[in-house]
């Protein structure tokens, strides 16, 4: 049997799954680089604007952090290379924090039901 969804169904689903982790991300239950890249990955399936101010933080934050080695990413990273890049990874968090909390709180404000 297939089960249809309408797409108002779709993006509560999509708005439930980003208020989810963005309460994880404030609650440091989810790295918050790996946190961003998720967000960016459900941008356009919340039916907000192509610049909506919040998700353009974390598009921000992602584009700052790409060349870092963030999330499953790792595992092909070399154990030299994760020692080396270990203080940007920690200084990246902590501007990506201080620039995105303000976003997550909005986010979840906006689409918790």
């Amino acid at each position: 049997m297939t089960v249809v969804i309408t797409r108002e169904q779709y993006v509560a689903s999509a708005r439930n799954r980003v208020v989810a982790v963005a309460l994880a991300m404030l609650n440091d239950e989810l790295d918050f680089l790996e946190g961003s890249i998720q967000l960016v990955s459900m941008r356009h399936d919340v039916a907000v604007e192509e610049n909506d101010s919040d998700f353009m933080t974390f598009v921000a934050i992602a584009s700052e952090t790409d060349g870092l080695p963030i999330g499953s990413s790792r595992e092909h990273w070399s154990k030299k290379a994760l020692i080396r890049h270990q203080p940007q990874v920690e200084a990246a968090t902590v501007w990506a924090k201080q620039f995105g909390i303000g976003a997550l709180h909005s986010l979840v404000r906006r689409f918790r039901t």
